[in-house]
């Protein structure tokens, strides 16, 4: 468990005595900075004691914050102070809530809490982001603050980065430490926040005269503010991006990427940036067994449900036939045998002509990436319910490998990205989309006008709660989920209010081995996003399902065993440094996020698990290894042995993943209305659309056809060939 920083325990003892002086009776009010915004609270107080503690406003995380919110106030009353423990999880929210009542008891003792006087100096702390600690330096004369530096940070770039520059900027500027978190960027914003504070507590500042709210920004103008472009885009993760690219690069038009959060990159910032796509030349190391063989019959033999379904099953036959004429034992692939797998894993709901484009292309996509400047690793693995050895991994933190090119990439060719401008309507003109209206941060409102219509990248729905339970009433309000706050849903929301038809909303996908709490896709122990060298236990060391499995299947047996986790438990010989999201590996051993033993003994009792269970399960495994076959659970995966210590645990629970459901969409990216008709003008990419991966989404599927639709969106939109 990590221990609480110098800033929870200063605050802890500069107000644990507060509950022993005398108050003037009455009540009081005080204002900090929580981690999305102010916190205001309301305190009453007799000549002695604390009667009443109300939170009269916050913004604080649905879910965490919000339990400190909801669980501290009574216990001020209770402790007759402001000594109480933190809320798990949410100590950024507890901390704020301490020094608002602090701030409060103080006026009730008369004392003045708005005085800012510091002992000059530079002050350094640290506190854990995203992906390790976070260090600042921070400068103050008497009475401001003059300077704050990160010396060097390990966070996400675009998220964290402008996080950091946005923070320091505003704490700068108007002295205060009530700055709201950069949407997108919560965790990098705490840490900062956190160790800013902690800085400035060695300077023997009051922190509660550092918590003045930032004056109001107003509108520039009470009208519309109205723009002429070739084309317009909204959303700016690998959909949009890649849409942008591509009408730049192609055409040379004028193009602007409408982007709502404050920073770019979408869910494909946060993605593993496992990419799905057959590539011979990469595959030709791996073997063709006769499990995957079997894989390949079954598929190509069972009944067809349709004419489609029975033209590409004959497509894969003849691939299939071919490959087995020439005596190859290379890992047989090709684009029908993608697509036959997406649509099969997807049962068989999915739209094969959509399929089958973004199976067509998913390579030549890839390639395009890497002429880009993305880096992709030579090795090809099989990715968390992939299905097949055809993903490929991206070697850079979580997306910045996808994104970054992009976005150098657009802007270099003239493309404008803006941010902190969210699209509220399509504007049509007879019967054509012809634009988009748009507001930004400060109310301002904007018609972006456009000759070739509008490309709508603007990802899935599972951060907006309604709409994925009247979709998919299975799952609860209180799951988490792996996306971006701005997962809401807005494209599909636009488009349907002018008549656009949708396919399969009720399909979400469950990605089943998330961080437990939080749902974020870090904290792994491994570098590579495949589950080729990994086995996952129960609570009891027992493997309890084959890790190749679909991800609705891995979902499903998680849930049925104790606490509804698992831990994948991996040696070291896949262990890097770092992770593929830049997490330092050693430093969460050290945090408790990740397990790590010399034995698979201990490893068994720093997890509360019968060690002989765990010693015995890896035993059967590499013995599976060695015979190539799983005689549990049919697991057809095999990779290497788990036998080179150390060797890892990581906990892992099920997290919200993946909207299936979208927008109808042609081969073309032409969004289609209750009708069937395609709607003039209008295009989607991404997760905003439907069709292509069914009812279950393989994993590394999602990458490639975000960037593949892009491209395609863009091309039909500007006619490109």
């Amino acid at each position: 468990m990590m221990k609480h920083s110098v800033f929870c325990l200063a605050v802890t003892m500069a107000l644990a005595s507060m509950s022993v002086q005398a108050y003037t009776a009455g009540t009081y009010e005080a204002e900090t900075s929580g981690l999305n915004g102010p916190i205001k609270v309301q305190v009453t107080v007799t000549a002695d004691a604390i009667t009443a503690v109300k939170v009269l406003a916050q913004r604080e995380t649905d879910g965490i914050g919000s339990k400190a919110i909801e669980s501290m106030p009574a216990a001020f009353v209770k402790a007759n102070g402001t000594n109480v423990d933190t809320v798990s999880g949410a100590t950024v929210t507890s901390d704020a809530l301490k020094l608002a009542v602090g701030a409060a008891l103080a006026k009730a003792r008369g004392e003045a809490t708005d005085k800012v006087e510091f002992k000059p100096g530079t002050y350094k702390a640290r506190a854990y982001g995203n992906n390790d600690y976070l260090n600042v330096e921070v400068t103050v004369d008497k009475d401001r603050i003059t300077s704050i530096k990160v010396p060097g940070h390990h966070e996400t770039i675009f998220m964290g980065e402008m996080a950091i520059e946005k923070l320091t900027d505003e704490i700068l500027r108007y002295q205060t430490l009530n700055v709201d978190a950069v949407a997108g960027a919560t965790v990098t914003s705490a840490a900062f926040k956190k160790a800013v504070a902690d800085a400035l507590l060695q300077s023997g500042v009051n922190l509660a005269a550092l918590q003045t709210p930032i004056p109001p920004q107003g509108k520039r103008s009470s009208g519309t503010t109205e723009e002429d472009y070739d084309l317009v885009i909204v959303g700016s993760g690998g959909a949009g991006l890649s849409a942008a690219v591509t009408a730049t690069e192609n055409a040379k038009r004028k193009v602007i990427v409408l982007e709502k959060m404050p920073v770019i990159g979408g869910n494909t910032l946060r993605c593993a940036s496992a990419y799905n796509a057959a590539d011979p030349e990469r595959q030709k190391a791996l073997p063709m067994t006769n499990t995957l063989k079997e894989a390949v019959q079954k598929a190509i033999s069972e009944k067809p449900v349709s004419p489609e379904h029975a033209k590409l099953m004959a497509d894969v036959k003849a691939k299939y036939d071919a490959y087995l004429a020439s005596g190859s034992t290379t890992l047989f692939d090709c684009p029908e045998w993608h697509a036959l797998q997406t649509y099969n894993g997807g049962d068989k709901v999915g739209l094969i002509p959509v399929i089958r484009t973004y199976a067509d292309n998913a390579l030549d996509t890839l390639h395009w990436m890497e002429a880009h400047g993305t880096p992709v690793l030579n090795r090809v693995s099989q990715g968390a319910g992939a299905l097949w050895q055809r993903t490929h991994q991206v070697d850079a933190p979580a997306g910045t490998g996808l994104v970054k090119p992009l976005y150098d990439a657009a802007i270099k060719q003239g493309a404008k990205i803006v941010t902190g401008m969210k699209a509220e309507k399509l504007i049509v003109k007879d019967g054509k989309v012809v634009g988009v209206s748009a507001t930004d941060t400060l109310g301002n409102e904007y018609n972006f006008m456009s000759t070739y219509g509008v490309i709508l990248a603007t990802g899935g729905y599972s951060q907006n709660k309604e709409l994925r339970q009247r979709s998919s009433p299975v799952l609860t309000p209180d799951m988490v989920s792996t996306n971006q706050p701005g997962a809401t849903g807005d494209g599909i929301i636009m488009a349907t209010k002018i008549g656009a038809a949708t396919t399969g909303m009720n399909y979400v996908q469950v990605y089943p081995l998330a961080t437990p709490g939080t749902g974020a896709l870090q904290g792994r122990a491994r570098k590579m996003s495949g589950l080729d060298d990994v086995i996952d236990v129960n609570a009891q060391g027992l493997r309890f399902v084959k890790e190749d499995a679909r991800r609705d299947e891995f979902v499903a047996a998680i849930k049925k065993q104790p606490g509804g986790m698992c831990w994948d438990i991996n040696d070291s010989s896949i262990v890097q440094p770092v992770n593929s999201f830049a997490e330092n590996v050693e430093t969460l051993v050290k945090l408790g996020r990740i397990y790590k033993a010399d034995t698979l003994a201990d490893l068994a009792k720093q997890l509360g698990m019968p060690p002989a269970n765990l010693e015995k399960t890896v035993a059967e495994f590499n013995a599976m290894v060695d015979a190539k076959e799983d005689t549990q659970f049919g697991r057809k995966l095999f990779d290497r042995k788990i036998e080179k210590a150390p060797f890892y645990a990581t906990p892992r629970a099920p997290s919200i993943h993946h909207t299936m459901g979208g927008l109808l969409i042609n081969p073309k990216a032409q969004v289609l209305d209750i009708n069937g008709r395609v709607i003039p003008g209008l295009y989607a990419a991404g997760e905003v659309t439907g069709g292509i991966h069914g009812s279950n989404r393989l994993g590394g599927n999602a990458t490639a056809d975000v960037l593949t639709f892009g491209r395609i969106a863009a091309k039909t939109a500007l006619d490109l060939q």
